[in-house]
């Protein structure tokens, strides 16, 4: 699972804020039935990225408006705020009214709701041949349960770091040789702040980001992410090296200065803001289109530096995010037509070019790339790519454990070894609470080893 090609991996959006109002769940009509003047109608609820909102709205609103002028439909496009898009589903879905087609986060986040019958299965609404599309396979899996697939991927933005090669060439730095392990970036750190540059701008605050930020170095200790279920589990404790010494690792970078010493009263957008006023030299993203749109050749991409001696150490990590239909959808057929639209040629290249994500089907076409930092990215593609830990993991879990380790880290209110005790221990009050969900959890992970 260490490598990228076009038919096997690719990567995923981190968990980034929302910029966009949220309308009433209450506004939001009955599965999307009935229609305006008499048209057949779907409502459709996702969220665009915090880092290409605008460009990813309005690339939406035009694919809306083809596909009703086409199929004589109406499309309702409700967004939803990254930090409310499980939630807000949730309630969607005990009512039994929102939306027919829905994006939500990667892996348990999805099927968490296949769980407590809220997504309809895609079998006989969608093809198999429409879905051997996806790319890679196993992110396709993450989704199948009892012999059904659930969700369809649909794009796969990868998490890596943008560093400012002005700022490095001033601090002495060689903007064409960024960072590869542990020690080198704590030098480059040194040189930058000797330079007065802020090494690396990071924000906690809220929790907002952490996904992306545990992300890239939660798995560096092993061999393969699928080495966290037995964790989840309660087969292996998190406190065992291979799983948390990457705590350690964050710790020592806290030490030596490479993060901004306000961590934690910044948020993650906070942190992307400095990075584009060029206060800082380093940031973390999911899409690079706002960045080399502002700052052109000086953003450079690389991959985060190797804390661990797992195979994955050093590995850019990503999140499939998908589609589904929902159980309560008035018309699942025409729910189903609007998820292919959205995977044909023309509106995956169009996503790319309006947001700078790359889809999760192969029939994207890499050849309209646009700039040498996309193609970089898609290079660390190919040669070293790893499917986040968030798709192994539950969902809770992220907010109201892992998250919470990270942030008492940067706030110096726990040790490393203090951290993941905690995270063992929330994860063992999860398991003796989650009942039915542990059940279905174990289930589904058989499936997936």
């Amino acid at each position: 699972m260490g490598s990228f090609t076009r038919r096997n991996v690719l990567k995923g959006l981190g968990l980034g804020g929302a910029l966009v109002a949220v309308p009433s769940l209450s506004s939001c009509g009955g599965g999307g039935g009935g229609g305006t003047g008499g048209k057949d109608a779907i409502t459709f609820w996702w969220n665009p990225s915090v880092e290409s909102s605008d460009q990813m709205i309005k690339w939406m609103n035009g694919v809306i408006a083809d596909f009703e002028s086409a199929n004589d439909v109406t499309v309702e496009s409700v967004i939803q705020p990254a930090e409310q898009l499980a939630t807000n589903f949730r309630t969607a879905c005990q009512s039994r009214t929102g939306p027919s087609l829905a994006h939500q986060y990667s892996g348990p986040y999805t099927m968490q709701f296949v769980w407590e019958n809220c997504v309809r299965p895609l079998n006989g609404l969608v093809s198999q041949q429409e879905m051997s599309n996806i790319m890679p396979p196993e992110a396709l899996s993450l989704y199948e349960f009892d012999g059904k697939t659930f969700a369809m991927p649909w794009y796969n933005a990868p998490v890596c770091i943008i560093y400012n090669k002005a700022l490095f060439e001033r601090a002495g730095l060689d903007p064409q040789s960024p960072p590869t392990t542990q020690a080198e970036l704590i030098e480059a750190a040194d040189k930058l702040r000797s330079a007065d540059i802020t090494p690396w701008t990071y924000g906690v605050k809220n929790l907002t980001g952490i996904g992306n930020f545990a992300g890239m170095f939660a798995t560096q200790g092993l061999d393969d992410v699928r080495e966290v279920l037995p964790v989840v589990l309660g087969e292996e404790s998190y406190t065992a090296p291979q799983y948390s010494d990457w705590l350690t690792g964050v710790q020592e970078l806290i030490d030596a200065e490479v993060f901004n010493p306000d961590v934690t009263s910044l948020e993650y957008q906070d942190a992307m803001n400095a990075f584009l006023a060029g206060r800082t030299a380093m940031a973390i993203t999911s899409s690079l289109l706002q960045f080399t749109a502002e700052l052109g050749d000086d953003v450079g991409v690389m991959a985060p530096p190797a804390v661990g001696d797992g195979e994955l150490a050093g590995s850019v990590h990503f999140n499939p995010h998908p589609l589904f239909i929902t159980s309560f959808a008035d018309d699942p057929k025409l729910a189903a037509k609007y998820l292919a639209e959205l995977h044909t040629t023309e509106a995956l290249n169009g996503m790319y070019e309006a947001t700078g994500f790359f889809p999760a089907d192969d029939r994207f076409d890499p050849s309209v790339l646009a700039n040498a930092q996309d193609q970089t990215l898609w290079d660390l593609m190919e040669t070293k790519s790893t499917i986040g830990y968030q798709n192994y993991w539950p969902a809770i879990m992220d907010r109201e454990n892992l998250f919470l380790a990270v942030q008492a880290l940067f706030a110096g209110e726990q040790s490393p070894q203090q951290a993941a005790e905690a995270v063992e221990q929330r994860l063992g009050q999860w398991r003796d609470q989650a009942g039915p969900e542990l059940e279905n959890f174990q289930t589904w992970s058989q499936s997936q080893l």
